[in-house]
This record gives C-alpha cells, structure tokens and sequence, in this order.
C-alpha cells in the first residue's frame, strides 16, 4: 500500500482530519520531488576519469615516475582491493605506522568504486612530500585521477 493510500484511508476512518491528511500529502509530494532532485544532482555531478596517475617528482631531478592506469583496468583492481595491505611488506608497514600512516584503515575497495563510479569528491587521493637524505632533495608523491 502506497504512503498516499495510508493517508487517505486515516481520513476514511476519522484518525486525522482532511486538512491534516492534506498536510501529510504535500509534504510526500515535498520528500518525494527533494529525493528525485537529488538524484539528478548525483547523476549530473558524475565524473568520467579515464586514468589513475601515480607522480613522482623531486626537486634535483634525482627521482620521476609517471604512471597511468586506465580507470577500465581498476575494475579488475577493485575484486582484490582489500587484500592491497597484505602485499607491503611488514617492516615498511611497520615504518609507515610508526609515521602515523595505517593502510589498513584505507578502504581501498571503496575509493575504487567511487573512482569508477566517477562519485569522487577530489580528484586528488594522495599528496606526499618526504625529504630524501641520500639525494638531499624534497621527494613528492602525487596518486590522483584524471
């Protein structure tokens, strides 16, 4: 039984008053247009990212990566996604959580599909900046989609 069909049989029965059953439907009416606005609002929003790109760049030049993955390739990515914390190595692990990153708080399945699904807010997922002693250059890391 529909929301309407509700309203109108608490009239029939005398539990509300017409001008209260009134009420009742345009407010539905009110829900009902918000939701589907909202809804055109997600569809218009959506993104088409082609690419995941991965930038490495220092300042001396010691260090650039450039990596493109094609968005239609994480669809593949995104059935393994929860398992991408049991592939780094304990000891970097270790280092990364002692620096205060916790990958395996990062729900990576999750970004994928927004990725995909092109409902992103930012484009941008991950800025780093790290100083390499070795080089004596500022190291930056840039994961976004484009």
């Amino acid at each position: 039984m529909s929301e309407q069909q509700k309203i109108l049989e608490m009239i029939e029965k005398g539990q509300i008053t017409a001008a209260e059953g009134m009420e009742l439907l345009e407010a539905l009416n009110e829900t009902k247009e918000a939701e589907i606005v909202h809804q055109i609002e997600t569809v218009t929003t959506r993104r088409k990212y082609k690419f995941l790109k991965v930038k490495v760049t220092s300042d001396n030049n010691s260090v650039n990566v450039n990596v493109n993955v094609p968005i239609r390739l994480l669809t593949t990515i995104s059935e393994i996604a929860d398992k991408m914390t049991n592939v780094v190595p304990a000891d970097a692990r270790r280092e990364m959580e002692a620096k205060g990153i916790d990958i395996s708080s990062i729900d990576f399945a999750k970004i994928i599909d927004e990725v995909i699904n092109g409902t992103l807010d930012d484009p941008d997922i991950v800025d780093v900046e790290v100083w390499d002693e070795s080089h004596n250059a500022m190291v930056k890391v840039r994961v976004y989609v484009d």
